[in-house]
């Protein structure tokens, strides 16, 4: 007799749970509040859908600053090669890109979404739909209360409703709600891969403008946060892309002032610097300064330096003292940014916290504190950097949640 398995939420994790418990003989019933499935996968990788990365599990575990070592089990059993295995199967070619990034063959993310709903044909899904509460008898879950006065009974339920991120998508929080409701911890949830508000007039006057290959540093006290080269983009508000997003996971929880620098030369020291400097000034005395920090930075950039370096901009070079040569230098190794806080929910590609994973079994996805419960993706207690590494973990935790609560269970009970 197959069991009937309830599956809360229809993003990534959620339908791979189901495809998972399908193919384990489970009987599945998917509901999502949404109009459609995988309402989040379309804006992932700016609407391309970086479905993976093509790493082995250590490779995917490096990057995970949270938790990480929490997700072995589940990246043994279900790896980037299985899901791009999967989806080619049920018609989504992929493609490998800079970084391991795994994208569909076609950019678009629809191509994704199809695929995973054709490899659940079969299950129940039930749109439109919300989850009130579980229904529990002492230490079992028994089913579901619907929001309409329904209620849905069966062997398992998993909780694959996502995080607080994206809210526009759906992401309300409703999966923390019923894991506190029957005991499991939620540790303190934050933003995280979420662009950085800046208190600098300067940086946000450059809005839209790109810097790539410049190292982003950010401390406390005398400790050192993060240290990474990449791609930046100054905004209305701050700063974000890839390198900043990155940053900002590793921001999550720190109660001290945060310091933040930008090597906009990282393949050069301070002192080849003003061997270069010295060269254009022997060749060229009169030129301004502005004009000669055309040759290190865009354009836009360039005319605000030498502000930042207490220097009048039209400034002949050939007058430059050995101390305005040496803030020149300094600054372009070492421009600080002033730090005012990360962007809102709204803004954050994942949540950092979530369901504690001491609560939950790391080889099956089932609580540990109620018999036949699972958690499945980002509600989860993990996050990691941008690549593809957050939605293969919702990608691996759903299969695992999935094929455990089909079987194990089962099986022990019989």
């Amino acid at each position: 007799m197959s069991r009937h398995i309830v599956v809360i939420g229809g993003g990534p994790s959620g339908m791979m749970a189901a495809i998972a418990a399908q193919k384990e003989g489970g009987q599945v019933t998917l509901v999502e509040k949404n109009e459609k499935l995988g309402k989040k996968l379309y804006i992932t990788g700016k609407g391309r859908c970086n479905v993976s990365n093509d790493a082995d599990t250590q490779g995917l575990i490096r990057n995970i600053p949270h938790n990480g070592r929490f997700l072995f089990s589940a990246f043994e059993s279900f790896s980037p090669q299985d899901l791009c295995a999967l989806l080619h199967a049920n018609g989504c070619d992929t493609v490998v890109e800079r970084g391991q990034r795994v994208f569909p063959a076609s950019n678009k993310a629809s191509d994704v979404t199809k695929a995973l709903e054709k490899a659940m044909l079969g299950a129940k899904i039930l749109l439109h739909t919300q989850v009130a509460d579980l229904i529990l008898d002492g230490s079992q879950v028994k089913g579901v209360a619907l929001s309409n006065g329904k209620t849905l009974s069966c062997d398992a339920v998993i909780i694959a409703t996502g995080g607080l991120s994206y809210p526009s998508t759906g992401s309300t929080g409703d999966g923390y709600f019923f894991a506190q409701s029957c005991g499991h911890t939620v540790t303190d949830t934050s933003p995280a891969l979420v662009p950085i508000n800046l208190r600098d007039a300067w940086a946000k006057s450059l809005q839209g403008l790109t810097l790539k290959n410049v190292r982003l540093t950010a401390m406390t006290g005398k400790k050192r946060l993060f240290s990474e080269q990449g791609e930046l983009l100054f905004t209305h508000f701050g700063i974000s892309g890839p390198l900043v997003l990155s940053l900002s996971s590793y921001l999550v929880g720190i109660q001290g002032k945060i310091d933040l620098f930008l090597d906009l030369k990282p393949a050069l020291t301070v002192e080849k610097l003003l061997d270069r400097l010295q060269r254009e000034v022997d060749a060229n005395p009169r030129q301004e300064l502005h004009t000669l920090m055309q040759g290190y930075l865009p354009r836009t950039m360039a005319a605000l330096f030498p502000d930042l370096c207490d220097i009048d901009a039209k400034k002949a070079i050939g007058t430059l003292s050995l101390a305005q040569r040496r803030a020149i230098a300094q600054t372009l190794k070492k421009l600080s940014l002033t730090f005012d806080g990360v962007r809102s929910f709204s803004e954050a590609v994942i949540t950092s916290g979530g369901v504690c994973t001491k609560e939950i079994n790391p080889s099956t996805m089932e609580s540990k504190l109620i018999q036949n419960l699972y958690f499945a993706g980002e509600v989860i207690d993990v996050d990691a950097l941008t690549g593809g590494f957050n939605l293969q973990i919702a990608f691996s935790t759903g299969y695992k949640a999935g094929k455990s609560a089909a079987t194990i269970n089962f099986k022990e009970n019989k």
